[in-house]
């Protein structure tokens, strides 16, 4: 199995670790969704499965497509289907 690693929004680690979106507001829960939705058609599947512990600040990240603006972000392993 292969893994795909991303740096994203600290505020997400909730919802794609744990599946909990109750800290998210709705325009988060939508750009969470598109970017679930990217990954599912890219790499089948959207279940991270490790994140690194320490956030750094960036202004790019692999969020960044999906709308979100500069933040702290996390690396995240996610494993894929689709090579």
């Amino acid at each position: 199995m292969q893994t795909i690693t991303m740096s994203l929004p600290d505020f997400w680690a909730s919802a794609l670790i744990n599946g909990d979106i109750s800290s998210l507001d709705n325009d988060e829960i939508m750009k969470l969704n598109n970017f679930s939705h990217f990954m599912i058609h890219n790499y089948g599947s959207c279940n991270a499965v490790d994140c690194t512990d320490e956030p750094h600040f960036s202004k790019y990240h692999d969020a960044t497509n999906f709308d979100v603006l500069a933040c702290d972000v996390l690396d995240f392993t996610f494993f894929t289907t689709i090579n």
